[in-house]
């Protein structure tokens, strides 16, 4: 078992990572929720909580919609009647997302635990705090920070997951790889033929290194104030832009492995990057199974929805977009670019 311990404004975070550590559920005490994925193996949860005290939900992308989520609010409040301390998410990023929001505004906060089931949610969603739900067709446009107390990675989950949703995760553990640290890179090419076996011992060390990674940067830039955090959005910006355009058919690592690869390329552009990082970035994301043309997507895209989605982007001030951009294998710069090159370069990657 490896524990990450982060110390954030309000406290600390504690986040294990290994097999049975979501025995630590037991601790809980008894005014708690539990909002769980109806697709997870609950044998691993069986035991652990309360039947009458799990509300089980369809994980889509229909489920952030902040409709549903007051729904979701309104049921929760039914099911407790107002004696709530906690709110214990169980499932991928987008239950983690919805959890955390709620956590956020119920009784202007009340302690949260995420019990990510994906790797998706294990190496990015259920970490670090920012929560988000989607209005009126616009991904991610309400949000709040809210950090979990704890978060419980048991890497059980993953022996029964999916191989598109293990790939679907793998595409945020290579963004650490490529943008931020060049020695896990290395790791991961090394490593592949394991990775892709799930080896007990190199996924722990995966995940371990990517929820480094990742809260190292959440740490000294926790409310995203300091133009660090935003290191975390690479391939996000043309990502979220291809996920609105196919209706959120293509799958969120499928479109931030497109995102990265457009987003290299942008760089490249720029003049900010090596003369050999596109080649790096395409080969390692090719060698996972990852998409790196929109013909590997398999899915039409609405240009004009991914266009005006593209201009809603939160990294946007005022008539520039502030993209973080790699310019070699774990080193990057803030770039700031307008829509119009933004655009140009989106357009190309379509053809």
């Amino acid at each position: 078992m490896r524990t990450y311990t982060a110390k954030l404004s309000l406290g600390e975070s504690s986040i294990l990572i290994g097999k049975n550590v979501i025995e630590a559920l037991q601790d809980i005490g008894n005014n708690y929720v539990a909002l769980c994925s109806n697709k997870i193996d609950f044998g691993i949860v069986k035991n652990l909580l309360d039947d009458s005290k799990i509300i089980f939900l369809e994980e889509s992308e229909e489920l952030k919609d902040f409709r549903k989520v007051f729904e979701l609010i309104r049921l929760i409040n039914l099911k407790v009647k107002h004696e709530l301390d906690c709110i214990i998410a169980i499932g991928g990023g987008t239950i983690s997302d919805v959890a955390g929001f709620i956590a956020s505004i119920y009784k202007r906060g009340i302690m949260l635990v995420n019990v990510p089931t994906t790797l998706l949610g294990m190496v990015d969603a259920a970490l670090g705090g920012k929560n988000a739900i989607n209005f009126d067709g616009i991904k991610n446009l309400l949000g709040t920070f809210y950090q979990p107390k704890l978060v419980l990675c048991d890497l059980r989950f993953l022996e029964t997951l999916p191989t598109e949703e293990f790939k679907n995760g793998l595409a945020e553990v290579l963004k650490y790889c490529i943008i931020m640290d060049e020695n896990f890179n290395s790791f991961m090419v090394s490593n592949r033929e394991k990775v892709l076996a799930c080896d007990e011992q190199v996924i722990e060390e995966m995940v371990y290194r990517s929820v480094s990674n990742k809260m190292a940067v959440v740490e000294k830039d926790e409310r995203d104030d300091k133009e660090l955090r935003i290191v975390l959005n690479f391939g996000h910006t043309i990502g979220h832009a291809i996920e609105t355009g196919s209706m959120f058919k293509v799958k969120h690592g499928k479109a931030i492995s497109f995102g990265m690869v457009c987003e290299t390329y942008l760089a490249s552009e720029l003049g900010i990057a090596e003369e050999d990082l596109e080649k790096r970035v395409i080969d390692l994301l090719s060698s996972y199974g990852l998409p790196v043309s929109i013909k590997e997507l398999n899915c039409d895209i609405n240009i004009n929805l991914a266009l005006e989605a593209l201009k809603w982007d939160k990294k946007r001030r005022n008539s520039l977009f502030k993209i973080p951009l790699p310019t070699r294998i774990g080193t990057w710069r803030l770039s700031d670019v307008d829509y119009n090159s933004l655009k140009s370069c989106f357009m190309r990657c379509l053809e």
